[in-house]
């Protein structure tokens, strides 16, 4: 296994291959030959056995983390943001602090604009003190101006408020203002608009 490992480090991709499959014989699926059969897996690009690598590794309470990230940054190498973000927020509500999760998080919700769930991480990253509180203003009215402008077509009024929400946090903004404009002329507030 420490043969494999420093082969990694080294990139001596064909010892890290061959110390990995000699550590697999004697250490059958434990946490170490996992880690080390991934690793392998990763130079070879053998991505179908590197996702039944992670596989195992979340059935395994020592290597439930990593299997979690790894089954997350397969998904999004093959663009499936649905479970990417399933195994994102897994790794979220186990451990928020982990470096750039929330980063990663919130590219996910851009690629599938689900800005409800933006929201929500957003809030709770905020309340743990992953966030400050300009990050956490800025993704919220992202959001809710997001939400606005999809209940526009539905509902100028959930939209009105929607907007005044966003307008809340970050008071100013042009496209927030412009946007909210066209909701009050289109609601025949035409005073306030002009204001």
């Amino acid at each position: 296994f420490l043969h494999g490992i420093i082969a990694i480090r080294n990139k001596d991709h064909s010892r890290a291959i061959a110390e990995s499959k000699k550590a697999n014989k004697y250490l059958k699926d434990d946490s170490l030959s996992l880690l080390l059969k991934a690793e392998s897996l990763k130079i070879q690009n053998k991505n179908d056995d590197l996702y039944q690598v992670y596989e195992k590794m979340i059935k395994n309470p020592n290597t439930y983390l990593l299997g979690l990230r790894g089954l997350m940054q397969e998904n999004l190498r093959s663009q499936d943001y649905h479970h990417a973000y399933i195994y994102a927020e897994k790794l979220f509500n186990y451990n928020p602090k982990i470096d750039k999760l929330y980063d990663t998080i919130i590219n996910i919700i851009s690629k599938t604009k689900n800005w409800q769930k933006l929201i929500e991480i957003t809030d709770d990253a905020y309340k743990k003190k992953i966030i400050d509180k300009k990050i956490f203003t800025e993704n919220k009215s992202i959001a809710l101006f997001e939400i606005a402008k999809i209940k526009y077509l539905t509902s100028l009024q959930e939209s009105l408020k929607l907007m005044e929400q966003s307008l809340n946090l970050k008071e100013f903004f042009q496209p927030f203002v412009s946007f909210y404009t066209d909701i009050l002329i289109a609601c025949n507030s035409y005073n306030k608009a002009k204001k």
